[in-house]
């Protein structure tokens, strides 16, 4: 029997406490987005007569609005974080093209700046982070916590999946920058201070906005993650989503199973051995290759050969959120701390 998950009174009563400690900004974003939204999905040159929709063939395009649940039972993938959704962010399950075999460069959605920056450093110091990785994560113990919550073992993942974590809930880790120092130096100059000078990402919007929240890294939550991600072999991650839409999360590949580690076990029939499910989209990880996703979609990972897969994982603010709105979102969080709604 496949393990269902979806939201109990526990989560409602959660998610309702948290917005109704929203800070005046955050509140006056929701509403914005909101009106926009609305005025996206129904212009105001668009109106017609309650009997215009009673006279209308069952089969029209205006019943197929107003009926609305026919719009859900379309094929179409959506986001469906589970505790917080922020209106009008563009969104899809993967912002990176799978590459080709004619070595071109990989495409972003939407030519977005912010994501090929991050892409762009990333792969330029990806020697350097896999280099580490190999020397010290053999010698250090897991961090990751699977005893309560939904990552506990059995809940979120079979198998066996380590963790070496540079930002865990939102903090930065100490333990992680004493053992891992280059790794974490280039996350400091490429994330948190981005500039030319390091390689970083520097425009206009940038500029205006960098004394309020100059920050790429998704700190500030309890749902921002940076870590090493070494799933075993015979591992699975169970199909989940995000609680929330606020981040894109890259992918970096360091060590991929090759097609000959397929253990003679393996039920993977035309799916990789060894991949991701993003909503609809199965990919497979490439060395030295960025995948960006937006973990908000229903996803799910699995490596059915018998090695390990390991990648850096790095959250990022989504690039569509104005540091005003970040500043406000990380206030609302900090709140929600104070009250007693999460822990570090």
């Amino acid at each position: 029997m496949k393990r269902q998950f979806s939201l109990t009174s526990a989560h409602l009563r959660r998610q309702r406490r948290l917005m109704e400690s929203f800070p005046s900004p955050l509140s006056r974003c929701f509403l914005r987005r909101r009106q926009e939204y609305q005025e996206f999905c129904f212009p105001a040159s668009l109106s017609f007569s309650s009997s215009t929709i009673r006279n209308s063939d069952s089969s029209s395009p205006i019943c197929d609005v107003v009926q609305g649940p026919s719009l859900l039972r379309t094929p179409v993938a959506r986001p469906h974080p589970s505790l917080l959704y922020l209106p009008g962010l563009r969104s899809m399950p993967f912002w990176t093209s799978e590459e080709g075999s004619d070595g071109k460069s990989k495409r972003i959605a939407y030519n977005d700046p912010t994501v090929r920056y991050v892409v762009d450093y990333l792969e330029r110091n990806i020697d350097v982070i896999r280099d580490e990785y190999l020397q010290v994560a053999p010698t250090l113990p897991s961090d990751y916590d699977e005893s309560t919550g939904g990552h506990s073992k059995d809940t979120l993942h079979s198998g066996r999946w380590d963790w070496h974590s540079y930002m865990n809930k939102g903090s930065i880790q100490g333990h992680f920058c004493s053992h891992f120092p280059k790794t974490s130096e280039l996350i400091q100059k490429g994330f948190r201070e981005p500039s030319e000078e390091n390689g970083g990402l520097k425009n206009e919007k940038m500029v205006a906005d960098e004394d309020l929240y100059p920050h790429l890294l998704f700190e500030g939550t309890p749902f921002g993650f940076c870590f090493f991600s070494t799933l075993s072999g015979q591992s699975k991650i169970q199909a989940h989503t995000a609680p929330m839409n606020l981040r894109l999360r890259l992918h970096v590949p360091l060590i991929v199973p090759s097609s000959s580690a397929v253990s003679s076990s393996s039920s993977s029939g035309e799916r990789p051995s060894c991949g991701i499910r993003v909503g609809p989209f199965v990919r497979e990880w490439k060395e030295g290759s960025v995948m960006v996703l937006d973990d908000a979609y229903n996803h799910e990972v699995w490596n059915e050969t018998d090695e390990p897969r390991v990648i850096l994982l790095v959250d990022i603010w989504h690039p569509d959120i104005p540091a005003v709105e970040k500043k406000a979102i990380v206030d609302l969080f900090q709140k929600a701390q104070q009250d007693g709604l999460w822990k570090r």
